[in-house]
């Protein structure tokens, strides 16, 4: 009896617990399909009414734009710099490795603001005034340590030993790193450019202070918009970002496995 009670108790808790954490989620997926402008509880009605306005603003549709290239820019660089760099730190003894490690983590221990200010800077003493360029750049270093980790925890779950098999048949080292390695390596490549994607996506904090006229990102233009509007249109912003987000997962886990991952650390 004690035991099931026990149990009945945690998983209470546990339920309030996720209910607290999807909460804001939740509500701001019911005030995007909201009629009326401003939130009511309960809602008198619903409709896609925001959806069609949101998909026919032209300063929403230009910022998907810009941050769709960002991702295409970012994420394939940033998961090549985080497969050299990971190799390096998971086959390769040298001296200082234990700093260079330290080194790629130390983006994730920066404030966002810190970062930008320290990027604007930067492209202000190079005079590199092009926006897309900015943010391309301080976006590979911000999301370096999220693929590198992915990839890196990817390599303890590696079979040498195929590899080495593949030498003694007379495969190169590179011809047997391409066939054999790089295969096995694919969750944490999956993995890191999930990562990669979503902080490309969603990051705020650094790229403010690195957009141009020409090239906003989906959060920057939805804070100008609530800073001037009260409607429903950031809420839905945020809904499809969210889908966006749930759908990489659940492809990913179609696709490679999430217990795969795990097993791999």
């Amino acid at each position: 009896m004690r035991t099931l009670i026990s149990r009945t108790l945690w998983t209470a808790f546990g339920a309030t617990m996720l209910a607290f954490l999807l909460a804001p989620t939740l509500f701001t997926v019911l005030f995007s399909f909201s009629e009326a402008r401003y939130f009511s509880f309960p809602m008198q009605s619903y409709s896609l009414r925001w959806y069609t306005a949101f998909f026919g603003a032209a300063k929403f549709q230009k910022a998907a734009i810009e941050t769709g290239l960002l991702a295409l820019i970012v994420t394939p660089g940033c998961l090549a710099a985080a497969l050299c760099t990971a190799h390096a730190v998971a086959r390769w003894e040298f001296r200082g490795k234990r700093l260079v490690d330290s080194l790629i983590l130390s983006p994730l221990i920066v404030p966002g603001v810190v970062t930008g200010v320290a990027f604007l800077s930067l492209f202000r003493i190079l005079h590199q005034d092009i926006g897309l360029v900015r943010m391309s750049i301080a976006m590979m270093v911000v999301c370096l340590p999220y693929a590198v980790r992915a990839v890196s925890a990817n390599y303890g779950g590696v079979d040498r030993a195929t590899e080495e098999a593949a030498r003694d048949l007379g495969a190169g080292p590179l011809l047997a790193y391409l066939k054999v390695t790089l295969p096995q390596l694919k969750p944490g490549l999956l993995a890191g450019g999930v990562f990669v994607l979503v902080e490309v996506i969603d990051n705020f904090a650094v790229n403010v202070f690195l957009v141009d006229l020409d090239s906003n990102t989906l959060p920057i233009v939805a804070y100008q918009h609530i800073r001037d509007f009260d409607d429903p249109l950031v809420a839905v912003m945020s809904t499809l970002l969210s889908a966006l987000t749930l759908a990489l997962v659940i492809l990913f886990n179609r696709v490679i496995g999430l217990e795969k991952l795990s097993q791999s650390r």
